[in-house]
């Protein structure tokens, strides 16, 4: 669950400006010679196999300002453990994130609770958190979608992703969805230029590769959640992603991967609150910035704020395909004249599980 890494930065220069536009009306008093730090946990476990990642960061801020500098956490001891006593003890990566071993995968009906120790000796503990059954997903559908543009040439296009399912009934639940993708990258590395000593462009051909499959992950810039308090025991058609056109990525076939998280509804709150955070639009009629607090709580200090929540999920997943036929007035396909390599997370190799 990577959804507080990606969202972290927008949400504190939201609440930067909450304070700001809202100290219009009612003046905030900011000591800012007082510098707090604040501890950001981002991560979870689910029923799918490891391994897991937790990030730990600390967000310096002052009085009741993030300035939204962050520092990763190293040197910590970080354990799960369920509510059958059994203790997973996780490793910290070179990138100072914390993994759980790879065979290493939540089940349903347990309870689980994080446990971390800094290396300063802080003690912090979430509450334990239910792993709830994820319903199968029936199906992936796909909706051509045009976006607003202001007087663009070109407009803004890309395929809406429907998760169909079957919602149990006579229990809440409550869902979150992520996203990930890979696509296939047709480029020209024989026609592309280097730079003079003047600046000039001149061919400088590259013998590979024009031919490269570019993963993609957390899909999802938005939060997107569904909770069945009005719907119950349902069949539900919800939006589950947004693949924007381009002109990369449906050169030719594109496979999406949708997740479906079946959440505590303490979970759901807490995400249900950063959305509405990040939806806040910077007026003086906009809410005051909430105090968004996880479950995790300082041992040593129970009032110390802590941003993040320990997630434990169970994932129903499923697979689409896409072709380029299946896109609507698909945009023009973008010329790239270098190796299709120097793209981030691309490769040569082929996916096993390719169609």
């Amino acid at each position: 669950m990577n959804i507080i890494r990606k969202i972290w930065k927008p949400l504190a220069l939201t609440l930067l400006i909450g304070f700001a536009l809202h100290s219009c009306i009612d003046p905030l008093e900011v000591d800012t010679q007082e510098r707090r730090n604040l501890l950001v946990v981002e991560g979870g476990i689910t029923t799918l196999p490891g391994p897991h990642k937790i990030t730990i960061t600390k967000s310096d801020k002052y009085g009741g300002v993030l300035d939204g500098f962050v520092r990763k956490q190293s040197g910590a001891t970080v354990w799960v453990r369920d509510d059958e006593g059994n203790q997973t003890f996780l490793t910290e990566g070179d990138d100072k994130s914390y993994y759980t071993p790879a065979g290493f995968k939540a089940e349903v009906g347990r309870q689980y609770t994080l446990f971390i120790t800094l290396d300063n000796g802080e003690r912090y503990v979430s509450t334990p958190e239910l792993v709830n059954p994820a319903p199968p997903i029936d199906s992936l559908i796909i909706q051509f979608k045009q976006l607003p543009s202001l007087g663009e040439i070109s407009l803004n296009t890309g395929l809406e992703v429907y998760s169909r399912w079957q919602d149990p009934a006579g229990v809440a639940n409550f869902y979150l969805w992520e996203a990930e993708g890979v696509y296939i990258l047709n480029t020209h590395p024989e026609l592309h230029t280097a730079r003079d000593g003047q600046g000039n462009p001149v061919p400088a051909p590259k013998d590979c590769c024009d031919r490269c499959f570019v993963y993609e992950y957390d899909l999802n810039t938005e939060i997107r959640l569904f909770k069945d308090n009005l719907t119950d025991g349902k069949l539900h058609t919800e939006l589950a992603a947004f693949l924007p056109d381009d002109g990369q990525r449906f050169m030719e076939k594109y496979m999406v991967v949708v997740k479906q998280h079946a959440l505590t509804k303490g979970a759901y709150q807490f995400y249900d609150l950063l959305r509405n955070q990040l939806s806040i639009q910077g007026t003086i009629f906009d809410p005051p910035p909430a105090t968004i607090r996880g479950n995790f709580i300082n041992l040593d200090d129970p009032d110390e704020e802590v941003i993040g929540y320990f997630v434990a999920s169970d994932v129903a997943t499923d697979t689409l395909f896409i072709s380029r036929a299946d896109v609507m007035e698909p945009r023009a396909i973008k010329q790239i004249n270098d190796d299709c390599r120097v793209f981030e997370n691309s490769t040569t190799e082929t996916p096993p599980f390719w169609q």
